[in-house]
């Protein structure tokens, strides 16, 4: 048996349909470089700002968050209260107690009630509804105010690991803020910590009302006062160049996520910054991808923010979903020229930082590896470029010829490319032929004809037997006969 061998490099020529990509080496906040948009990060620069602020608290400190922990924050609210300082907190703690929390995946339960046992009890007002899901703290509102309003949950996470952003308010925001704090903790709170875990059901007080908001935007269960959805849908209506957000989540149902999906389809830029997670990408994100976004992917992607044209920006609290948009209790405010800038600096950052990218398609010959979900996790898969070999015994010269001329394709996404090694496997003829060339032709009885062909003979050749395809075909080493031959 002879091996004739031909060796073919397949490309693979498919698409993968909404990849996720290696994109950049990894978040780094921005925190220390003094931008008037505060990152969260490992050096906890927002973290001290509102620590400062609270050991110069005098009177009074409003707090609303969904989720807090004992973080270095309550140990600062224990020692104002120490100080009469009255300390009120707005949170969404009553039903976080009976619900799975998914912001914050290390959110403990049981930490939570040894928080409010041991500290919240006997030291600060606490109130709670289910849809308290905005985040600020105001220090000293009525005499000396100072508050920010961030994205992140007062939280260890929420503080020093998640993308989060936050802004220290001007006093005229501090100013509505605080209206609207009493206005919620009065009229819209379902529930007032009593104990450790027991929440007694309180009414509306029926004497506070909000006026018209100049310089906060707000979600609220009374209509009359939500100016954050529209604020932010007509500045995305507005949109001439690009549209850049980062949120938690989103919902392509609602009104604005519509209108992005409208303005990507029209040409202009559109950049997405949230979180790897299967159901958000396969049944909201695709749209968004489809149209012509952008999405950048951290795991543990929280801030919520609009820039529209790289100069009109919005920090907010709210998911663009039903409840942050229309049914929760949501705050947000629009950013100055200034602070829209450094909101576009952050932008640029991420999308040269954030780990993960996902595009429409991408062509496998383009890219090496591309993150999957496996369980409901990513999981790095590396593309392969193997290693074949095909066997095929020949017989005639039309076995040999479309054995080599075969054009094979790959349909497997997890390979990248082949190399094929076609080895053809020829009968040795026991006839004592000696081809002068690479090959003869032999006459075998009536219509009959063989080809017999030696080691001169290679793939390239093929096409010189195309006349002789219905003929057989042997292998004879001309050398090892001629010898033979001398010998005897």
């Amino acid at each position: 048996m002879k091996a004739l061998t031909k060796e073919l490099f397949i490309l693979n020529e498919g698409l993968i349909q909404f990849p996720i990509l290696p994109n950049g080496p990894g978040w780094k906040s921005t925190e220390k470089k003094e931008l008037p948009i505060i990152e969260s990060g490992e050096e906890g620069v927002f973290l001290s700002k509102i620590l400062t602020a609270i050991k110069q608290s005098k009177e009074m400190i409003c707090l609303q968050s969904f989720l807090i922990q004992d973080t270095e924050v309550i140990s600062a609210l224990l020692n104002a209260v120490e100080r009469h300082v009255r300390v009120f907190v707005l949170s969404s703690v009553e039903a976080r107690l009976k619900e799975t929390i998914e912001e914050e995946q290390s959110f403990i339960k049981l930490e939570y009630i040894q928080l409010l046992d041991k500290k919240f009890k006997n030291h600060f007002i606490h109130r709670s509804a289910k849809n308290f899901h905005a985040k600020y703290i105001l220090i000293d509102p009525r005499t000396n105010p100072i508050g920010f309003i961030c994205t992140n949950n007062f939280t260890e996470n929420g503080f020093t690991k998640n993308p989060e952003l936050a802004m220290q308010l001007t006093i005229k925001q501090c100013t509505e803020l605080y209206k609207i704090f009493v206005y919620h903790f009065w009229e819209h709170a379902s529930d007032e910590q009593t104990s450790s875990t027991e929440f007694t059901k309180v009414r509306p007080a029926g004497k506070f009302s909000l006026p018209k908001m100049e310089s906060v935007l707000l979600t609220s269960p009374n209509e009359k006062n939500n100016t954050l959805a529209a604020s932010l849908l007509d500045a995305v209506k507005n949109a001439k160049k690009s549209i850049s957000l980062s949120t938690f989540q989103l919902d392509k149902s609602e009104e604005i996520v519509k209108q992005i999906i409208v303005k990507a389809q029209d040409g202009i830029a559109v950049t997405i910054f949230c979180r790897p997670v299967e159901i958000l990408l396969n049944e909201q994100l695709k749209p968004l991808l489809t149209a012509g976004a952008e999405i950048f992917f951290h795991p543990l992607m929280h801030a919520k923010s609009l820039l529209i044209d790289e100069s009109i920006g919005y920090l907010f609290t709210a998911n663009l979903m039903r409840d942050g948009l229309l049914n929760g209790f949501e705050v947000g405010v629009k950013l100055s020229l200034v602070q829209a800038e450094a909101l576009c600096k952050i932008y640029h950052c991420w999308r040269s930082l954030f780990p993960m990218k996902v595009l429409r398609q991408a062509a496998i010959q383009e890219i090496s590896q591309h993150y999957i979900f496996k369980n409901g996790k990513l999981t790095n898969k590396v593309l392969i470029n193997d290693h074949r070999d095909r066997k095929q015994r020949i017989n005639s010269v039309a076995d040999l010829c479309r054995f080599f001329e075969q054009q094979p394709s790959i349909n497997d996404h997890s390979i990248k490319s082949i190399a094929l090694k076609l080895v053809a496997e020829i009968n040795v003829t026991q006839d004592n032929y000696r081809p002068i060339g690479k090959y003869e032709i032999v006459e075998k009885g009536h219509n009959e004809k063989w080809v017999i062909i030696n080691e001169e003979f290679n793939p390239a050749d093929i096409e010189l037997l195309s006349p002789y395809k219905e003929a057989k075909i042997f292998y004879a080493n001309r050398h090892s006969i001629l010898s033979n031959s001398l010998n005897k």
